[in-house]
């Protein structure tokens, strides 16, 4: 069944505060034996470190998050000449140009992340679709973006002479993300059970009011 990226849309509710709970199996009574992988869980912010370097491109003290996958996964300009790594000041102008897109629900399809990061790197693109030596591929940036967490050890070198050092070098935290699939359970949820309250513009949480969720499909278009 294919995946779905439950992303908390909202930067004024912390992860751990909103649950899921009509998905099945739920994780904390599906039987180990005969039930397949959990679906219920608690909803989380995706990490965003700030990236440094030192030395232009060798990593400074791990990082996790946005920036981190994408100065580990991007070929700056590989669309062209190439021209190495990207700086950590491309990383972090990116990351927050993604979160900020994030946070009104656009969509995040390839096209519109290769055209948040072009914006910032001319002729970048996520992804070797376009002939780049980019690692990066959708399926691991959505999950990061529904809280998944990668982290990035210091010390990393990113570019060496003035050639990008493929990755991806950066590893994921198996334990703390869970993979959501397209069941009859979701997509119930999503018509008229917790996914959908969480989904509706008259959420309120604290007294503010506005979709508290958005949700990806595999392609990154928005689950409505």
């Amino acid at each position: 069944m294919p995946e779905r990226f439950i992303c908390l849309q909202r930067a004024d509710i912390p992860e751990g505060v909103l649950q899921v709970l009509d998905l099945v199996p739920n994780t904390s009574q599906r039987s180990l034996v005969y039930d397949p992988p959990p679906q219920t869980k608690y909803l989380q912010q995706p990490d965003n470190d700030t990236v440094a370097t030192q030395g232009a491109f060798t990593l400074v003290g791990d990082t996790k998050g946005v920036a981190a996958y994408l100065i580990d996964n991007v070929e700056k300009g590989g669309l062209a000449a190439g021209t190495g790594a990207l700086t950590a000041a491309d990383a972090n102008t990116i990351a927050a140009a993604v979160l900020v897109a994030l946070r009104t629900g656009a969509a995040m399809t390839l096209a519109a992340v290769n055209a948040l990061i072009a914006a910032t790197a001319a002729n970048s693109e996520l992804t070797n679709g376009g002939g780049s030596a980019s690692t990066g591929t959708l399926t691991d940036f959505l999950r990061i973006l529904a809280g998944a967490e990668y982290t990035l050890a210091g010390g990393t070198v990113l570019e060496a002479a003035g050639t990008f050092a493929p990755g991806p070098k950066g590893t994921f935290d198996t334990g703390k993300y869970r993979v959501i699939e397209q069941t009859g359970a979701f997509n119930l949820s999503v018509d008229s059970g917790r996914l959908s309250q969480l989904m509706s513009s008259s959420f309120s949480y604290l007294g503010t009011t506005g979709a508290a969720v958005v949700i990806y499909d595999e392609t990154g278009a928005v689950v409505v």
